[in-house]
């Protein structure tokens, strides 16, 4: 496949890969692991890029919509801070159904 390993395999040569992003040829230790223990189609650089990028996107996004509904968000939150959680308080040792 032309986006997966661009190595020949030669000995002596470092294996590679190729970004999908810059589409540079790369050694395999500018890519991330997955979960899988598989290497990521982007390089770290073009990872990191992306990813800063979808932030200051969602940033944004978030501070248009709290502008938008100004008094709501108030109130919102002065709902959250004056009422107590509902939520029961945890034990150690795992409560009453613990075997």
């Amino acid at each position: 496949m032309p986006h997966e390993r661009t190595n020949t395999r030669a000995p002596g040569q470092p294996p590679s890969r190729r970004c999908a992003a810059c589409r540079a040829t790369k050694h395999l230790d500018d890519f991330y692991t997955d979960r899988r223990g598989r290497r990521t189609s982007r390089c770290k650089a073009c990872h990191r890029h992306q990813t800063r990028a979808n932030n200051r996107r969602r940033t944004t996004a978030l501070r248009r919509l709290v502008a938008a509904h100004l008094d709501e968000y108030r109130a919102l939150l002065r709902d959250g801070r004056s009422q107590p959680t509902d939520r029961p308080e945890r034990t150690r040792g795992g409560g009453p159904h613990a075997a």
